[in-house]
Formats: C-alpha cells, sequence, structure tokens
C-alpha cells in the first residue's frame, strides 16, 4: 500500500536513536500504546528510577490513561524499578529476557513484582507498518 513499507520499521534498528530520546518523550509513546480495554479498572502507579541517568519517572495509571510526569524522590508508588537506562531499553527492545532481566545488578524492585509484570502487559506492541499518509 501507499505510505506504508512493506516490512515496517524494526525498532531494534533504531536503539541509537531511543538512547538519545528524552526520557518523557519515549513514555509519550509508551502512553499511546496504552490498551484501553485491559487498562479499565486498573489504577495504580509504577516509579521509574533511571540508576544511570539520575532521571526518575512518574508512571500513574488511572481510568485507562496514562499519566507521565518528572518525579521527585519523595513521590510515592506502588511499585518502584530502578533500573539502568541502557537495560530498560534493552527490556523495551527485548534484547534481553525476564531471566536476564530479574537477575540483573542493574534492576531492583520494591513492591509487587507481579504488579509490575501486569502494568507492563497493558500496553500493545508497536505498530511498525503504519501507514505515513492515507488515501
Amino acid at each position: 500500500p501507499d505510505g506504508q513499507t512493506p516490512q515496517g520499521v524494526q525498532i531494534q534498528l533504531a536503539k541509537g536513536l531511543l538512547q538519545k530520546t528524552p526520557v518523557l518523550e519515549f513514555f509519550k509513546s509508551m502512553a499511546m500504546r496504552l490498551n484501553g480495554p485491559k487498562a479499565q479498572g486498573q489504577d495504580m502507579s509504577v516509579k521509574v528510577v533511571f540508576s544511570d541517568t539520575g532521571e526518575t519517572v512518574l508512571l500513574r495509571l488511572e481510568n485507562a490513561v496514562l499519566h507521565y510526569k518528572l518525579a521527585k524522590e519523595e513521590d510515592t508508588a506502588d511499585v518502584t524499578l530502578r533500573v539502568s537506562h541502557r537495560l530498560f531499553l534493552s527490556m523495551v527492545l527485548k534484547e534481553v529476557g525476564i531471566k536476564d532481566t530479574l537477575f540483573s545488578d542493574q534492576l531492583s524492585v520494591e513492591g509487587s513484582v507481579l504488579d509490575l509484570v501486569q502494568f507492563f502487559l497493558l500496553f500493545d506492541e508497536p505498530n511498525a507498518g503504519f501507514n505515513i499518509v492515507t488515501p
């Protein structure tokens, strides 16, 4: 079809770009991938602390909408994920498996690991084959 690449864009090839993307812009794209029907009735908060960049983001799921903001140390959440930015990108790009992730010294979770996994399961995979221009 016009405006669409046959194989889509391989997100793994964009790793360099993602490493340079401001963290709030990344979470903006994540908010757009929230599966509303799956998220209906789910209210929770996740604080992501990037151990290597010093950035902290508070994600709040409420009314099937993901809200995100730069957070302060005193902000509280149901679950806190402390992770290096590099490992976080590798998780998002599915370059590392769950075993590699959970047993890494670059990651720690305060709160329920099960709740954290359930939270990330509420997001759809990016659609790499979207039309840039529609007729």
